[in-house]
């Protein structure tokens, strides 16, 4: 459960830092590189990835709105 924990988290971050840029909020560099840097972190967990990503289509909800406790109640257990 912890690296879905940890996905879950990434997905909320990918999201915000994504709308940040969009918005030309902060540091555009500083702000990419904390982009690619969470897209590291979330391909190190592919399956759990998989499992949130599997679960936000099944709800038809958006990755980054998808709660651990959901993707444990779609039968996930990482």
């Amino acid at each position: 459960m912890h690296n879905i924990t940890e996905v879950v988290a990434l997905l909320r971050k990918q999201s915000e830092l994504e709308l940040q840029i969009l918005n030309g909020h902060g540091a555009a560099v500083a702000t990419e590189r904390e982009l690619e840097a969470t897209w590291r972190r979330l391909a190190a967990h592919p399956h759990a990835l998989n499992a949130v990503l599997v679960t936000a289509r099944a709800l038809r909800r958006t990755p980054d709105s998808v709660s651990e406790r959901q993707v444990e109640d779609c039968g996930w257990s990482l």
